[in-house]
């Protein structure tokens, strides 16, 4: 009996039960006023002289309207901050309960999509997707070499964590301080083992190692459990791949992070043997996908080499599918520099192994960075990618343009913006 008690008497807790009690008995007193309903009981005869007596000097709608809201008041004001305290102890992470219920809803509702490429792009975007849909499909490289990810594939022979990392904060439920937290990067303070480590990385790495069978996509999988997130996110192999590339100049560089270091035109990526197994749920996701989206991103280092994999051109180019790529706004100095849209499209097709463009639509930006950013970049040899509709309606692409910048020093896409645009296809 004491445990049945101090259950509902916790602190905080039994003022609302209390409050609870009250506006029920008070919408009951209301009612028996306006209704002007007679006693049967000792107890009963004791209320009805108590309500006489108040209607003998008020009249009884008067009254009972009085009671009423009364009672109404604590009911709904007890019910309100009983839900908040609860919602702290059992939820502490979401704001609301309307917040919570929208959560549970959004889970597996929505268009299908997937979204395939890496670096900072892919997850900027999918930042604005997951208002859209919880069905959503991150496909990630899995050829970077660099940087913290490089040292971990190179020392552990895993996947590289970088681009999932960025891609499962993105879709987490509180994308800020998870972003936050995955980004946060050991300092040259710290041990030698953990330096320039970031935080994200190693978490990842940790959940491999627990399998104990070198699967980043499993632990990709227990990741996205743990932080709720709006959708999921494979990488496109769980075996690691190198690639090189070949200029117009003859000569041929090897490894993902040092490609944007080749002097000229990039003429051909490819894929150093042995060539990654696909994952078969990337197969399964495509298949049943009705949005694909390639993009935004690294045109070579990002987006082509999950095309290198054997298999993934096809099953985009069997789909039945909307797919759409998304061109990024600036041109990259070591990769894409003097490309049009269209080039960057002809890009895709040509390392697709297919015979059409791999895509039906093309994202793109139709307003100008200010001055002070195009001068930032432009020393940088970084400038707006041309769009040359002209070529673009010759290879059959329809194009969706919109104002898709975001605020701030940096040319970067907004979130809400881009998937806005993207999202249109599905208006009609």
């Amino acid at each position: 009996m004491s445990n049945i008690f101090r259950k509902y008497s916790f602190p905080g807790f039994k003022r609302w039960l209390i409050y609870t009690v009250l506006g029920i008995a008070m919408l009951a007193f209301g009612l028996a006023l306006i209704l002007k309903a007679r006693p049967v009981t000792l107890i009963s005869n004791l209320i009805w002289n108590i309500l006489s007596f108040i209607a003998d000097h008020i009249p009884p709608t008067t009254s009972g309207i009085i009671a009423i809201s009364v009672g109404a008041f604590l009911l709904i004001f007890a019910l309100f901050r009983a839900n908040k305290q609860l919602f702290a102890i059992l939820a502490p992470d979401e704001t609301s309960m309307l917040e919570t219920i929208d959560r549970y809803n959004m889970q597996g509702k929505g268009i299908k999509i997937v979204a395939i490429g890496g670096g900072t792009g892919l997850s900027n975007m999918l930042k604005g997707l997951k208002g859209y849909s919880s069905n959503i499909t991150a496909v990630v490289t899995v050829a970077d070499d660099g940087g913290s990810s490089g040292r971990l594939r190179e020392s552990l022979n895993i996947v590289p964590p970088g681009d999932m990392r960025n891609c499962i904060a993105a879709l987490a439920h509180d994308e800020e301080v998870i972003t936050k937290l995955f980004q946060y990067r050991f300092d040259e303070d710290a041990p030698e083992s953990l330096k320039n480590h970031s935080f994200g990385n190693l978490f990842l790495t940790a959940l491999v190692e627990l399998g104990g069978s070198k699967n980043m996509a499993d632990a990709v999988n227990h990741a996205c459990t743990i932080l709720k997130t709006r959708g999921k996110v494979l990488p496109v192999s769980n075996t690691p791949m190198k690639i090189r590339a070949k200029f117009e100049d003859g000569s041929v560089v090897h490894g993902e992070s040092n490609i944007p270091s080749g002097v000229g035109r990039i003429m051909e990526i490819s894929c150093e043997d042995p060539k990654p197994e696909i994952l078969p749920e990337v197969l399964e996701a495509i298949a049943d996908a009705e949005l694909i989206i390639l993009g935004p991103g690294s045109l070579y280092t990002s987006i082509i080499p999950n095309l290198l994999v054997p298999g993934l051109s096809e099953a985009i180019s069997e789909s039945t599918a909307k797919k759409v790529y998304v061109c990024n706004v600036m041109t990259q100095p070591g990769e894409t520099t003097g490309y049009s849209v269209s080039d960057h499209v002809q890009a895709i097709a040509d390392h697709s192994g297919m015979d059409d463009c791999l895509v039906d639509y093309v994202v793109v930006n139709e307003k100008s960075p200010n001055k002070k950013q195009l001068a930032k970049y432009g020393a940088d040899e970084q400038f707006p990618v041309d769009l040359n509709p002209s070529r673009l309606k010759k290879m059959g692409l329809k194009v969706l343009s919109a104002n898709l910048l975001n605020k701030g020093n940096l040319v970067r896409h907004n979130p809400r913006r881009l998937a806005k645009t993207i999202m249109k296809l599905f208006s009609d």
